[in-house]
C-alpha cells in the first residue's frame, strides 16, 4: 500500500473507531490513548494525522452528519413522487427524518456527545452541526413548505418559518439539554411535536 493510502486508510479507520468510542464511553471520557488502542495505531501517529483531539472531535462529527445526510436524501428522494403537493412532501421529509433516527438511535446520543464537547481552546468549530443542519438537512422540508403555500395544501395564515424555527427548537432542545422524559424516547418526544405541527399546518379545507 502507498503511503499517501495508507495515511488516508488509517485516518478513515481512526474517525470510525473514535465515533464508536465516543457514543459508547462519552467523548470527554474518551482519551486518545484510548482510540489509538482500539484503531491499533500508536497515539503519535493519531496526532500525527489529526494534531489534537479537538480536530479529531471535530472531523468525526462532520463524517457522522455528512453519513446522516446522505442517507437522509436517498430515503427522501426514493419516497417522493411527482404529483406530491407539498404538504405531502413535508410528512414524507419529517417520517424519513425521524425513521433514520429509528434506524441508528447512535446518531441521536451521538449528537448530544457533541453538543456536550468543550474543546480545550474554547474552539468555536463544533458549529460544524449548523452547516447541515440549517443548510443541508432541513432543506428538502423547508422546500415543501414553501410549496405547500403555493398550492394551497398548506394554511395561508401560516407563516412557515416559524414552524421551520418549532422544528429547529425541538430537535437541538432534546439535544442539547438533559432529557426528563419520564421514560419516553427523546425521538419520539421530537416526532410527537412534528405531527402537532404538521396537523396544524394542513389547510383543511
Amino acid at each position: 500500500m502507498k503511503q499517501k493510502d495508507e495515511r488516508e486508510y488509517n485516518i478513515n479507520r481512526v474517525i470510525k473507531v473514535a465515533r464508536e468510542l465516543f457514543i459508547n464511553e462519552g467523548v470527554n471520557n474518551t482519551s486518545i490513548n484510548r482510540i489509538a488502542q482500539e484503531a491499533d495505531l500508536s497515539s503519535m501517529s493519531i496526532y500525527r494525522y489529526f494534531n489534537n483531539k479537538d480536530t479529531l472531535v471535530y472531523l468525526v462529527w462532520q463524517d457522522a452528519l455528512s453519513t446522516f445526510y446522505k442517507r437522509y436524501m436517498q430515503s427522501y428522494n426514493a419516497a417522493v413522487s411527482e404529483g406530491m403537493t407539498g404538504y405531502e412532501r413535508y410528512v414524507v421529509a419529517m417520517d424519513i427524518y425521524f425513521k433514520l433516527y429509528k434506524e441508528f438511535p447512535e446518531w441521536f446520543t451521538y449528537t448530544q456527545e457533541m453538543f456536550a464537547y468543550t474543546s480545550s481552546g474554547g474552539d468555536e468549530r463544533g458549529n460544524v452541526f449548523w452547516n447541515y443542519y440549517d443548510k443541508e438537512i432541513p432543506i428538502p422540508a423547508l422546500k415543501a413548505l414553501q410549496d405547500g403555500l403555493e398550492d394551497g395544501s398548506i394554511r395561508s395564515d401560516i407563516n412557515i418559518y416559524t414552524v421551520y424555527q418549532c422544528l429547529l427548537n425541538a430537535y437541538t432542545g432534546m439535544a442539547i439539554y438533559e432529557n426528563v422524559s419520564f421514560g419516553v424516547s427523546p425521538v419520539d418526544i421530537i416526532k410527537f411535536t412534528g405531527d402537532l405541527i404538521a396537523n396544524y399546518i394542513k389547510n383543511q379545507d
